[in-house]
């Protein structure tokens, strides 16, 4: 089996990320992807909502979606969510399986400062999801990096431009963000008033 890993903050999920799942699905025509809620961020400050309000949003943006699940193996850790922890645990939870980690731009420009970035890539292919604005990824970017060469993949598809920061702000403005959010997650950040306080 294929399977995607799309991990983040999620906080909360939006339409962007489920787009990029289903654009790393079909550029590497996987049979399932996981989204994992980050634990403990490594690489930048805490969330604003909980590690289980977060797992929560992903269940409900993905409900009806067969070919999604969501793991709460980070949240449940407790501790800094390190990629290649995860990705040791899920090899040891699916030996069989062909591991894909999916990344925004944004996200992979900085993989080479990542906790061993060579275990990372040993464990799973890498595949780059194109942001809107972010124009072809040449050769020498992905290089720059850290990433490149035969096990990664470029996928270049159309994606929506949404930021998390602005989303945020723009839910404590008290906008509409129906738009950018699935209506089952729009629902729970109204119903538990998540975000009306964002710093």
């Amino acid at each position: 089996m294929r399977i995607g890993i799309l991990g983040g903050t999620f906080d909360p999920i939006h339409l962007g990320h489920l787009a990029a799942a289903r654009a790393a699905m079909d550029c590497e025509r996987l049979d399932r992807v996981l989204f994992i809620p980050t634990g403990i961020p490594p690489h930048r400050a805490g969330t604003v909502a909980d590690g289980n309000q977060r797992v929560e949003m992903c269940r409900l943006a993905i409900a009806g979606e067969t070919r999604f699940e969501v793991s709460d193996i980070e949240v449940q850790r407790n501790d800094v969510s390190y990629t290649v922890d995860t990705l040791r645990e899920l090899k040891r939870l699916h030996p069989g399986d062909e591991l894909f980690l999916i990344l925004g731009w944004d996200a992979a420009k900085l993989f080479a400062t990542w906790h061993e970035p060579a275990e990372v890539r040993r464990l799973a292919s890498v595949v780059v999801v194109t942001r809107p604005g972010s124009g072809p990824l040449t050769e020498m970017a992905l290089e720059s990096a850290g990433l490149g060469g035969g096990s990664d993949t470029v996928c270049e598809r159309a994606t929506p431009n949404i930021s998390g920061s602005d989303l945020r702000r723009a839910i404590a403005r008290g906008e509409p963000v129906t738009d950018r959010l699935p209506p089952a997650v729009a629902a729970y950040v109204a119903t538990n008033g998540l975000y009306m306080d964002n710093r």
